[in-house]
């Protein structure tokens, strides 16, 4: 006799939008926020996770000015940045006019009108040449490293590009700052329409480095010249005992700082009510007591992004590079995307955070309680960026009940998702019951869901003698659904993830197979008319094998299984010369259980 049990299983992925419907999803997060970058515009995955462009280095005036006084300006690096985000759609923020570093070293050696004369060519060319510039950062760090040649860094074969022209400036003056005060009512008179913008390094993490930097702002703000203020966040600002940065001399900074003396530095800037962006974003990935880099980085993401990213009076963040191998601390693994554009969980996250992007709970969740004096019903499932690719150790859920349990009967372990029940003196038999659940991951909650729980013949226990048979089971189900995720076009790339089914057997010699009953294109994944040109492959141990119509055998029984747990590992293969379809490539696969000897 031949019994069998099937259970469908869907897989899907999406194949990358193109950019024009990546950046349709902004504003991000409900909120008019954005997310922005440098480097590597023309990557696929640029306009999929940022919607602003920053010039890491064409920007800054030694890099953009002539070798000489009289020499040509060499604008390539800025128009490529400039170009793009004209041409995308996205928001320019130009960086940075004045800084105390990477400055043309033909100024050292000029007298001080003549310095402001040059200052002021550079403003004039800056501004005929891109007038479309949304923000503009006027000074960069000047309490780290003003264009003087006194900070430590700057003396010697460096002085000649430390941009000595304070004095040009005016100097300290009577502010203190009037430098400064100059250079943003020259920006005024040359970029009327823009918005000005003042940077620096190292701010929040202690209180007389806020101090300080607020001291800037009110001159800049009694004189209507500031409109952004701008606050860089390396990783030495937030980073304890990182082994990758070493002390640097002539700045307090304090990467012990908890995250709630930077909030209250913050809420101080704020309170000025000038608009605040965090401007040059990168935190680092190094392993920690047994715990992998990339693991760290992610923790260090969620713990200082929200942060900032909540604050109302936050405009956007900059991150400060994001892919291998070009970002400026790829040695300290803190880039969010590798070479191979595969995001790393970091870079998951955030893609995920700054969208909204809650946790699913997988639809048709049913259970069945069978015995009156058990408590445990099941464990809801639900899927979300860290099980699609497989280690969902790397997020932490809350559950809860919302409703359809007015009585109490049942309950959710918070952590794991189990449901029990909790009085079972008030379960009833042969009776449906219809609950509600979320799930959160700590930054955003699933939408409602609906869970089902029956109940059967609850029979009361009696004094008689006891005995009981065992009745032919077969039982199969899955943790849910299966993702691959995204299909990079023009990627050679073996996408695989993984599905948890438990297998409950009395039978002697039951198999798992997998087939796909779709008379076309058997294996498959199908996008409307389009299909994968390879089927999936699945395996539990052992080498992969392709699905297709004739059932698959993934694993064998010699006895009897009681929630049994199968890893089942899918694969879809994919060349760089396949052509991909914008949507969703997807299929169901009937997975059956089966014996001939119940």
């Amino acid at each position: 006799m031949h019994r069998s049990l099937g259970a469908a299983l869907a897989v899907t992925a999406f194949a990358c939008a193109a950019p024009s419907t990546a950046r349709a999803q902004f504003p991000v997060y409900s909120k008019d926020k954005w997310l922005g970058s440098i480097s590597e515009f023309t990557r696929p995955l640029f306009s999929q996770y940022f919607n602003q462009v920053t010039p890491e280095n064409g920007g800054k005036w030694g890099v953009a000015a002539g070798t000489t006084r009289t020499a040509a300006m060499r604008w390539g690096q800025l128009d490529t940045a400039y170009n793009y985000a004209r041409d995308n759609g996205m928001k320019f923020n130009f960086h940075v006019l004045l800084w105390g570093n990477q400055q043309p070293t033909w100024m050292a050696t000029l007298p001080p009108e003549e310095q402001l004369a040059e200052i002021k060519k550079w403003y004039a060319a800056v501004a005929e040449r891109y007038p479309r510039i949304e923000w503009l950062q006027v000074v960069n760090e000047p309490t780290w490293d003003p264009p003087d040649g006194s900070t430590p860094k700057n003396a010697g074969a460096n002085f000649a590009s430390s941009g000595n022209y304070v004095q040009a400036l005016g100097g300290a003056g009577e502010t203190g700052y009037d430098w400064i005060r100059t250079a943003f009512r020259l920006a005024r008179q040359y970029f009327p329409n823009t918005k000005l913008m003042l940077n620096d390094v190292a701010i929040t993490g202690q209180t007389a480095s806020t101090d300080e930097y607020l001291k800037i702002i009110n001159i800049l703000k009694a004189e209507n010249l500031i409109d952004v203020v701008g606050l860089q966040a390396h990783a030495f600002e937030f980073i304890p005992d990182n082994p990758n940065v070493p002390s640097i001399p002539g700045h307090p900074y304090d990467p012990h700082a908890s995250m709630a003396v930077h909030k209250a530095n913050l809420d101080r800037i704020a309170a000025t009510g000038v608009p605040i962006q965090v401007t040059e974003l990168d935190l680092d990935g190094f392993a920690v007591g047994g715990v992998p880099g990339d693991e760290m980085q992610l923790a260090h993401y969620r713990r200082v992004v929200p942060t900032f990213w909540e604050h109302p009076r936050v405009e956007g963040i900059t991150l400060w590079g994001w892919r291998q191998p070009n970002h400026w601390r790829n040695a300290q693994n803190a880039p969010i995307v590798l070479s191979n554009d595969t995001p790393k969980p970091a870079g998951l996250w955030l893609y995920n955070y700054v969208r909204g992007i809650a946790p699913t709970i997988g639809a048709g969740q049913t259970f069945t309680v069978a015995d009156g004096n058990a408590n445990r019903v099941g464990t809801v499932a639900a899927s979300d960026w860290a099980s699609q690719i497989g280690r969902p150790h790397l997020r932490t859920f809350t559950w809860r009940i919302t409703g359809g349990n007015a009585a109490g009967i049942f309950a959710i372990a918070p952590s794991t998702g189990e449901l029990t029940v909790a009085k079972p003196e008030l379960l009833d038999e042969l009776t449906t019951y219809g609950l509600k659940v979320r799930v959160s991951d700590g930054f955003h909650e699933s939408a409602e869901a609906d869970v089902t729980v029956t109940t059967a013949d609850l029979a009361n226990v009696v004094d008689q003698p006891v005995g009981g048979t065992v009745a032919a089971t077969l039982a199969l189900s899955f943790s849910g659904p299966v993702s691959f995720g995204a299909f990079m076009p023009g990627v050679t790339r073996d996408y695989e993830r993984s599905v948890d089914a438990t297998v409950t057997s009395t039978a002697g010699d039951a198999t798992l197979s997998v087939s796909d009953p779709a008379t076309e294109t058997p294996g498959r994944l199908r996008n409307g008319a389009f299909a994968l040109a390879r089927p999936v492959e699945a395996t539990v141990a052992g080498a992969f094998a392709p699905i297709g119509a004739t059932p698959l055998t993934l694993h064998g029984y010699t006895g009897p299984a009681s929630q049994d747990v199968l890893t089942i590992r899918l694969r879809q293969s994919i060349d760089a010369s396949e052509p991909l379809r914008t949507g969703t490539y997807a299929k169901t696969f009937t997975f059956t259980l089966s014996t001939t000897t119940p």
